[in-house]
This record gives structure tokens, C-alpha cells and sequence, in this order.
């Protein structure tokens, strides 16, 4: 268990390496990287991809799959994020978009609503 978390964490950590690596040659690097805010949802997102490889059962005898799973972590959440509730609809239907602009949550942050 704790060897597939381990590869999970990897895996996270090369798919922040990727992003590092697409902004190498960038003449004007964001100002975000500056933010302790971007530096704690990273080390959470990270943390997410071993946390993911747990939930899915992934056993320590597959690491290239607990890898692939901690660096697809960020589109997995924002893949359950992104899911749109069911919303009754006014004349006794159903509706599958939202009935008002989403509230402020983690949720829907994630979700990029």
C-alpha cells in the first residue's frame, strides 16, 4: 500500500516536472509562482495522485499504472469536478444544466466553473 502511494506521489511530481519543463524557455514566467497559494494546492495535488492510486486499488506490482494514475490526477478530479448535477426543471421535467451561475465552491473551482 504504502509503495503504490509512493508511486502515485511520483507520478504527480513528473506531471509538475512537465509543466516546468513546457514553461523552460518562457522569456516571462507567471507571476503565480510567487504565490504560496499555487505552492500548497501543488504539493496537495501532488499528494492527490498516491491518494488516487489508493482509492482506485492499485497494487505496488504495477508502478508504471500507479505513475500514470498520479500524473493524470489533476484531469481525474477535474473530471469528477466537472460532472453537472441533475436539475429539476420547472415543468416537472429534467434539466441537465445548470439553473443559476454555480456558487464560489472547491467543487467548482476545480471544475474551472
Amino acid at each position: 500500500m504504502g509503495m503504490s502511494f509512493l508511486f502515485g506521489v511520483i507520478g504527480g511530481v513528473l506531471g509538475e516536472l512537465l509543466k516546468w519543463y513546457a514553461m523552460r524557455e518562457s522569456p516571462n514566467l507567471p507571476t503565480y509562482l510567487r504565490s504560496p497559494f499555487y505552492w500548497v494546492v501543488t504539493v496537495l495535488m501532488v499528494l492527490a495522485g498516491g491518494g488516487l492510486v489508493l482509492i482506485q486499488g492499485v497494487k505496488a506490482d504495477n508502478p508504471w499504472l500507479a505513475i500514470n494514475v498520479g500524473i493524470t490526477a489533476p484531469l481525474i478530479l477535474k473530471g469528477f469536478a466537472a460532472v453537472v448535477p441533475v436539475q429539476p426543471a420547472k415543468a416537472g421535467g429534467v434539466s441537465f444544466g445548470p439553473s443559476a451561475k454555480p456558487k464560489p465552491t472547491l467543487i467548482n473551482f476545480m471544475a474551472g466553473r
